[in-house]
């Protein structure tokens, strides 16, 4: 008898386990279909603990490219919403598929960063700041502070944002920095985080931001956030400022030489990366050991045709060492260096524009927290769906998936 009750309890437990293993390689999408068959089912897909380790151990490898569109609609004027698209399928195209996750409910924001499936976005005009999760379309809108103003009139402070997880006290932060490009003013350094929901006053940097200009967003990579930091009294001379999430102590990085070409931070192969050079001739810089000066090195130089007026940014290089860039005259492209083919990222609609771009990976986070928003879909873009139920229905095959 007794030994009976220990082999079902065994066997419950194992059970249980191999449940977990499985949900924890599941998309998002499906766990929140599983989330409806059982309670049991429901709190454990919404527990804290599954949702981080589902972030942190989730196929990395199903990385997606989102991608931001500003659109016309006549009754409702301009509009923005976002796409997600296999990273593995550059350049993108309707036969390829991609997933409408609708628009977000307010427009003209710009996005900070991405990390673990949450998106920071800012919204300029009004000074705030919200984390989405696109996966799940949660969203979660943080409280002001008294030195969050309008920094569009004359008289206000710049604004420098960051955007990252910190692993030891498994946590997401937020850092603003607001700054004076000419008064000699002390920036006021405020750091959110997500498992306390306020914010709170940090150290400023010790190297004093007056007459600079501070990169807007931070690239985080190696556990800490860094910025372009431009100084206009110096002929231009750029270096790199640093935050660590948990140390929360700034830092400085030094560039390679001449460090006044530094245009963009960037993440290639999981390291930190600096774009230099002129618009008709970018470089790519990559830092092969963390904090050490004496390790960047060219990574790759990228001449922009003439058709292409130049090239603005440099966006990302995908797992199929595809690099994606912003020209100025032909809009977002994507270059396979082997190959030498250069094509446009996707064309959707004749009034759709693309606004930015940038890597997603699914996960759960904020499922527990914020609330749910908007999902709708721009009008020809549902048009788009009812044609590819037709494509389905007539050969049995569906690129579409929404």
């Amino acid at each position: 008898m007794i030994e009976k009750r220990n082999n079902h309890t065994m066997s419950g437990y194992v059970w249980e386990e191999l449940i977990d293993n499985i949900f924890k390689r599941l998309p998002p999408k499906s766990l929140l279909r599983f989330r409806c068959l059982s309670k049991s089912w429901c709190s454990r897909i919404g527990s804290p603990d599954f949702i981080r380790t589902h972030a942190l151990r989730f196929d990395k490898n199903l990385q997606k490219v989102l991608v931001k569109h500003w659109t016309y609609d006549k009754r409702r004027g301009m509009e923005e919403f976002y796409t997600l698209h296999p990273e593995d399928r550059l350049p993108l195209s309707h036969r390829h598929g991609y997933t409408g996750i609708g628009k977000f409910p307010c427009n003209g924001c710009s996005i900070v960063g991405s990390c673990n499936g949450l998106l920071c976005l800012f919204h300029h005009e009004i000074s705030t700041i919200a984390l989405w999760n696109p996966s799940i379309r949660h969203q979660l809108t943080l409280p002001p502070h008294p030195c969050m103003r309008n920094y569009s009139s004359h008289d206000s402070p710049r604004v420098a944002l960051g955007f990252g997880f910190d692993t030891v006290t498994n946590d997401y932060k937020i850092v603003r920095i607001s700054y004076y490009t000419f008064k000699r003013v002390e920036p006021t350094s405020m750091v959110y985080t997500i498992n306390t929901g306020t914010w709170r006053a940090i150290a400023s940097p010790t190297t004093r931001l007056s007459n600079v200009h501070v990169q807007c967003s931070a690239c985080f990579v190696n556990r800490a956030l860094h910025w372009i930091v431009t100084e206009q009294d110096n002929k231009g001379h750029c270096y790199i400022m640093s935050f660590g999430l948990s140390s929360e102590v700034f830092g400085r990085v030094l560039l390679p030489e001449p460090s006044s070409e530094a245009r963009e931070l960037r993440i290639i192969k999981d390291s930190l990366a600096v774009i230099t050079g002129e618009c008709h001739n970018p470089r790519i810089w990559v830092m092969r050991e963390d904090n050490n000066v004496a390790s960047w090195s060219m990574f790759f130089k990228l001449e922009a045709l003439p058709s292409e007026g130049g090239i603005h940014r440099v966006l990302l290089l995908t797992t199929n060492r595809d690099l994606v860039f912003l020209t100025y005259c032909e809009g977002y492209k994507v270059y396979n260096p082997a190959t030498g083919m250069r094509s446009r990222l996707v064309k959707f609609n004749a009034r759709s524009y693309h606004l930015e771009v940038e890597t997603y990976v699914e996960s759960l986070v904020l499922l527990n927290k914020g609330t749910a928003c908007n999902g709708n879909q721009p009008p020809w873009l549902r048009r788009e769906k009812r044609k590819q139920k037709k494509r389905t229905s007539e050969f049995g095959v569906s690129s579409l998936c929404y």
